[in-house]
């Protein structure tokens, strides 16, 4: 990650307030999956607050405004030209003022000036300094006919790796799946929830959401190590993996459900390869959940993928699930190593993503008993891609699942990592996530993007295709992106889960990119239909604020 590579000593008593209503050198970023709430976590790098700022964001009136702006530049009317102030105008922006500090057509929206129903920043609270980036766990959807108490509220989280306590501080949040049940989902403003046991909005979190600063709290009964950096939520929002990146370690939390329990660091990994960084989730396949599920034993640990910025090497570590009323550690082990061969230096690699679409639409159709079905798609790889530099690109490999069978019932499963490609990158790609584009039928296909941090590019990877179709021009230092990709059914640009060709039923896509050095978002259209803005930035959220020594 170019910009977040040293830390300082940071005091939370001294220092001014940071503002919760602008963006300070964003470092994380993810949105929620029923596309009500974008969560950002500001880091402030420079030490000019007395820390860092954690903010939920209204997506829906985000999206509005996004929208308009690429349905004005893309006038359904065949015209001679479309005028690019007029379109910015329309939408209540004037032209960009300053095209070299920041790409896109239209001055920023300054989201501190909103107010009332046009108001963004919806939510925040006040962290320690230097946030690394966030991660949202989500409890298991309960079966159709299966009764829960459980609310909104207590069916998700959000976990903040915080280098300056050191800890990780979470956040109750709710829950806006468009597949949950209709009496858990968040509505209206309570969506916004973000509980860090602060009194107000703008408040400070205390200790006790700061995970692995009292020893007495965890299953260890020690402190969270230095430097927590990369983070990952383990499939059922369960264990919560954290890379330390100068301590050559990992830690796990464990995140119960349980109405009134807390997370607590459970177990320290240690003696890593030099320079863990990353880290992604590997799916766990349904026939483990359903095999389990029917009370059938099969051996299986989540597993994660982990990165190295100084070691030629991505390693699989897995998470071994303590018994229920033990109170001894867990258990966080390596699993498998896979050396990086296939080019000339296999250092520093980076950002870290996989892709199981392919595999769950398999199991989709399978029954929850048909295990012979759920075994097929268990087999289906899982394709991984990793930033990686020196030299510069993206590796390209896959996940696969290995059953073991005795006396014809399935007793174990596990996971091994390959890399089969690459494919080459500008200067110095940080992180990578997959998501979709809206293509010329109007259908959601797969692409891959990479942002590079450095040469303030973001790529477009077809997968299918195996070829970079598309350059996205950035601004300086993008750092973080999330992805808003859905269905809208009214003006409101609410999204909504609606029949694909139906009346008002409207694909989108949108990529969100946080700027690390100036401190604001930019929005780009990834709707290939919108022959004026497909691929490039169409909206500033925020002002730009260039870094205090380079004013």
């Amino acid at each position: 990650m170019g910009g977040l590579g040293v830390a300082g000593c940071f005091v939370e008593s001294e220092g001014l307030p940071p503002p919760v209503e602008g963006f300070y050198f964003p470092a994380g970023m993810v949105a929620s999956p029923g596309g009500r709430v974008l969560y950002v976590a500001n880091s402030d790098f420079d030490l000019q607050y007395n820390g860092g700022t954690v903010q939920a964001l209204d997506l829906q009136r985000l999206r509005r405004r996004a929208l308009g702006l690429q349905g004005e530049l893309n006038p359904r009317e065949a015209v001679a030209g479309v005028s690019v102030r007029a379109a910015c105008e329309a939408v209540g922006l004037g032209a960009n003022p300053a095209p070299l500090l920041y790409p896109g057509p239209c001055a920023p929206l300054d989201v501190a000036a909103l107010d009332g129903d046009e108001e963004i920043v919806r939510r925040s609270a006040v962290i320690g300094a230097f946030a690394s980036n966030l991660a949202l766990a989500h409890r298991p959807l309960p079966e159709p006919d299966a009764t829960s108490s459980a609310t909104a509220e207590q069916n998700a989280r959000l976990f903040v790796p915080v280098r300056g306590d050191p800890s990780v501080t979470y956040f109750d949040i709710a829950d806006d799946r468009l597949d949950a049940p209709d009496a858990q989902r968040c509505q209206g403003d309570a969506c916004f929830q973000l509980d860090c046991g602060a009194t107000d909005s703008g408040g400070r979190c205390p200790r006790d959401h700061r995970i692995g600063e009292d020893p007495g709290q965890g299953r260890l009964k020690e402190k969270l190590p230095l430097e927590p950096f990369g983070i990952a939520a383990g499939p059922d929002g369960t264990s919560i993996v954290v890379s330390h990146q100068t301590l050559n370690s990992a830690s796990v939390i464990e995140n119960s459900w349980n109405e009134g329990d807390r997370p607590k660091l459970a177990g320290i990994l240690e003696d890593l390869a030099s320079g863990p960084t990353e880290l992604a989730a590997v799916p766990r396949p349904r026939l483990v959940t359903e095999l389990k599920e029917a009370g059938e034993a099969i051996d299986y640990q989540p597993a994660f993928l982990l990165t190295y910025v100084a070691s030629s090497q991505l390693d699989l570590i897995r998470y071994q699930e303590p018994e229920r009323e033990s109170t001894a550690p867990a258990l966080l082990y390596q699993s498998t190593t896979t050396p990086i061969t296939a080019l000339a230096s296999g250092t520093d690699s980076r950002g870290i993503a996989v892709d199981a679409s392919e595999r769950q639409a398999c199991e989709a159709g399978c029954g929850d008993v048909d295990y012979e079905c759920l075994a097929r798609c268990a087999a289906i790889p899982i394709p991984a891609f990793v930033a990686h530099r020196f030299p510069n690109s993206l590796l390209i490999g896959e996940v696969i699942t290995t059953l073991i069978e005795q006396e014809d019932r399935w007793i174990a499963a596990y996971e091994t990592l390959a890399i089969r490609d690459a494919a080459p990158l500008a200067a110095y790609p940080s992180r990578v996530e997959v998501g979709d584009v809206i293509g010329v039928d109007g259908a959601r296909h797969r692409r891959v993007f990479a942002v590079a941090f450095d040469s303030g590019l973001a790529f477009s990877y077809d997968p299918e295709a195996r070829r970079i179709d598309a350059v996205i021009r950035t601004g300086r230092g993008p750092q973080a992106i999330a992805f808003d990709t859905g269905h809208t059914c009214s003006d409101d640009r609410e999204r909504c889960d609606c029949a694909p060709g139906s009346d008002a039923c409207e694909p989108y896509s949108l990529m969100y990119i946080a700027h690390f050095t100036d401190s604001y978002l930019g929005v780009v259209d990834l709707d290939m239909r919108k022959a004026n803005t497909f691929g490039s930035m169409i909206l500033t959220v925020g002002k730009p604020v260039p870094p205090r020594e380079s004013q």
